[in-house]
């Protein structure tokens, strides 16, 4: 189906921008800042062959050199019909702001602690366990030797996954792609192996 590419649908959600015929919902312990104790965190992960409407664009190496767009060529960008494009490693979803309501659904019963934040414009966050506080997601992912960036293949060892056979879509803002190295021992514990020549 061909939607003008607005950002938003037409109850003023954001549009999906991420589907896949499967996911992967990670699991592991973190220590909760705020009481201390250790806690149940979750993650989403998509495929290798997933589609996404926000992949990078590839200049032409005649193009290496652009100063950027022109306002017009922005506009026919940024209006452009939403294009879906196969991206062919796995992907680390954060940030998510809309989830297929089937996956909602699971998630309910899979990872009751994660779930939408109504402070944070509902965006699916984790809550600890035990004293029910936000875990935020900049402690999860985004550095080596965090939660869901393992350093190796002994601390990814400690993360749970369990592969989804039902089809994903979702709203994500942030997209972990195999071109993270900090994500690479996480994707082999996923059964994907990354390398320079990726």
């Amino acid at each position: 189906m061909e939607t003008q590419h607005s950002g938003t649908n037409d109850a003023g959600l954001p549009q999906m921008n991420v589907r896949a015929s499967s996911y992967f919902l990670l699991r592991a312990a973190h220590p909760c800042a705020a009481c201390d104790r250790s806690t149940t965190v979750f993650a989403l992960a998509v495929p290798a062959g997933h589609e996404c409407t926000e992949a990078d664009a590839v200049l032409d190496d005649e193009d290496a050199d652009s100063p950027g767009m022109t306002p017009g060529a922005f506009h026919e960008w940024l209006y452009r019909p939403v294009q879906w494009q196969r991206i062919p490693g796995p992907a680390l979803v954060s940030q998510v702001r809309l989830l297929d309501p089937p996956v909602a659904q699971a998630l309910q019963a899979l990872a009751p602690h994660y779930r939408p934040d109504a402070e944070r414009d509902r965006q699916w966050t984790n809550f600890c366990e035990h004293c029910g506080k936000a875990i935020r997601e900049g402690t999860l992912y985004a550095s080596a030797g965090q939660t869901f960036s393992p350093k190796d293949a002994q601390a990814a060892a400690a993360i749970q996954v369990r592969e989804q056979h039902a089809p994903f879509e979702a709203f994500c803002a942030m997209f972990w792609t195999d071109s993270y190295r900090n994500k690479w021992p996480l994707f082999a514990r996923m059964g994907y192996e990354c390398s320079e020549a990726d």
